[in-house]
């Protein structure tokens, strides 16, 4: 009886709310300058693309081929749980939380929920998902799930051909480990291109931006998107990912192979698991990486975009969101069938 019902809810087309916010600094869904709102869109767009009925609930200047309701102007974060709960359809199987505090799979609701945990925090909804093993243990204590982040390889240009820069892209703030790459391209002499949105004005302009002016070979070029990012990442010789934090997954190494584009990346955070297939790449130190820099004995172009397609697409990330939906829903249901009274 139990495969039986495992079985039609593999079939079962699903009533899915995905909900996004990083309230007060909310971002459009997909947008050139979150990871987090790359991600969920991706994941909408494909339970789309396989017939699932899904709603999206995101800031204004969202696009999506789900249902689509985006937020009033004003609308704090802990209204959210009350403005989804009251214009989401009614026959909803799960409701998946992406908001950097879980604020809707906190709440008491009607139907389970998932929560996807893309920043640290202290306080986790129900059935909480990490991006990455290492933030399952550092975070979860090793309990919930974990199911890595995933891209569309179709929209990143591969390319052999690359122009003798190394490339930092990332939030400019400390813990991204900016300092460190400006140090890598001083010790090996090599040409370094900085792009990302200042997010640390101070540190930039005290510690960064004097740096810069006295080497010509370096250069900021400001927060990029689109085709700049397109280019900048598929012509770089080497990404350098010198993060000194435990980043949960770090979303631009993985665009970055997508491109044919080897990383250099410190042993912190997700690094190892994000570049188990390479681990030539890892290194322990600056000065590791500004050798390895120097060495330039990286994978092949091919054999990077390969490993890519084979671990980080928007496919494989659906498709075990959908196992964990269903698994999620299956124990509801069967809990609630537990409860139903015995009829003589």
């Amino acid at each position: 009886m139990a495969s039986k019902q495992n079985k039609a809810l593999k079939k079962r087309r699903l009533t899915i709310v995905q909900v996004i916010s990083n309230y007060p600094d909310a971002q459009p869904v997909p947008s050139n300058k979150g990871g987090t709102e790359k991600v969920v869109h991706e994941l909408t767009e494909e339970l789309v693309r396989r017939g699932h009925h899904v709603s999206l609930f995101a800031a204004r200047g969202s696009r999506s081929s789900a249902r689509l309701i985006t937020y009033p102007k004003g609308l704090k974060h802990s209204q959210i749980p009350q403005y989804v709960l009251r214009h989401m359809p009614s026959n909803t199987h799960i409701i998946h939380d992406h908001t950097f505090r879980s604020s809707v799979g906190r709440r008491k609701l009607p139907c389970p929920s998932v929560c996807t945990v893309h920043l640290p925090v202290k306080r986790h909804g129900k059935n909480p998902v990490y991006v990455s093993k290492r933030a399952r243990q550092l975070m979860g204590k090793g309990k919930g799930f974990y199911i890595y982040n995933g891209i569309n390889t179709h929209e990143y240009e591969f390319s052999s051909e690359k122009r003798g820069y190394l490339l930092f892209m990332g939030r400019i703030i400390r813990d991204k480990g900016v300092l460190q790459a400006i140090q890598v391209a001083e010790q090996t002499g090599k040409k370094l291109l900085i792009a990302g949105p200042i997010k640390a004005p101070e540190f930039f302009r005290k510690e960064i931006q004097k740096r810069i002016q006295r080497n010509p070979n370096i250069r900021y070029v400001g927060a990029v998107g689109g085709d700049q990012k397109q280019k900048l990442l598929k012509h770089a010789e080497c990404l350098l990912f010198p993060t000194l934090w435990e980043e949960p997954f770090g979303l631009v190494m993985v665009e970055a192979m997508a491109c044919g584009t080897p990383v250099l990346a410190l042993k912190n955070g997700s690094v190892p698991e994000v570049l188990s297939g390479f681990p030539q790449l890892i290194c322990k130190s600056v000065s590791q990486m500004a050798r390895k820099a120097q060495q330039k004995n990286y994978p092949s172009p091919a054999k990077l975009r390969l490993y890519v397609t084979q671990r980080f697409t928007n496919k494989q990330m659906t498709s075990n969101y959908l196992r964990l939906y269903r698994e999620i829903i299956r124990r509801r249901e069967q809990k609630r069938g537990q409860r139903q009274p015995i009829r003589r």
